[in-house]
């Protein structure tokens, strides 16, 4: 069972529409997928086609037994759980994703997980073959951030995989084209592609839905799958 956790490095990056997209195209490629939402903003459903009448999730019981009667599967076969309407501490976040290593899961099932921006890695149980996926934007804030989030990994004891992800990146900005050509030969993190601005993602959240049911030809699309192979070769490392 491999284990991706997804997090912007600053709020509104769209960890939730990464996750989703990247599992059904993980889904399409006949690898078995479970999408968990650990943000309270609870949206990860909205992309899966779950009823606006279907606010509950995980945060909801007080048991793991109670909190996995939620979980949903979509038209494409991804099983996912919603956060829910209810209050949870970061030890409440860490406690599930223990728990579900409890899955009795095959070998090629691929645990996503949606992560708030403001939950910090040392907060997050995480594994020797984890891979945390931290999404950036190409700005001034988040070239300052990664900075700071490559000191803090300098002195921890972690020893999870860890990559930087630009997504939304506008090939017309001057500006982004120099920060991601300048992260790229600096940083040793950095994923070798980004994932582009489409107005795609958009339409296909309007249908409760993703790039690749809407638009299979999009860039969007394309780039997802760029991603979930290239995730496919880190895992096997």
């Amino acid at each position: 069972m491999q284990r991706i956790f997804i997090k912007g490095v600053k709020g509104g990056l769209g960890s939730t529409s990464v996750v989703a997209n990247l599992a059904c195209v993980l889904k399409k490629s006949d690898v078995n997928v479970i999408a968990i939402d650990l943000d309270a903003k609870s949206d990860l459903g909205l992309h899966f086609g779950l009823p606006w009448k279907c606010t509950k999730g995980w945060s909801n019981e007080s048991s793991f037994e109670k909190a996995i009667t939620h979980f949903h599967q979509d038209s494409d076969g991804i099983i996912f759980l919603p956060f829910g309407d209810s209050h949870a501490e970061p030890s409440d976040i860490k406690k599930l994703i223990n728990n579900c290593n409890r899955f009795d899961c095959t070998a090629n099932t691929w645990l996503l997980f949606d992560c708030p921006s403001y939950i910090e890695l040392a907060q997050l149980p995480l594994e020797r073959n984890d891979i945390v996926l931290e999404l950036i934007s190409c700005d001034a804030i988040c070239h300052s951030l990664i900075y700071k989030r490559l000191q803090k990994l300098k002195k921890s004891d972690s020893n999870w995989k860890h990559f930087f992800l630009a997504n939304r990146y506008n090939s017309a900005s001057v500006l982004e084209f120099d920060l991601f050509s300048l992260w790229q030969s600096t940083l040793p993190l950095m994923a070798p592609f980004f994932i582009n601005s489409d107005e795609v993602i958009k339409e296909s959240t309007a249908y409760r839905n993703v790039a690749l049911n809407c638009a299979p030809y999009s860039v969007a699309n394309d780039d997802f799958e760029t991603l979930a192979g290239w995730l496919v070769s880190k895992a096997a490392l």
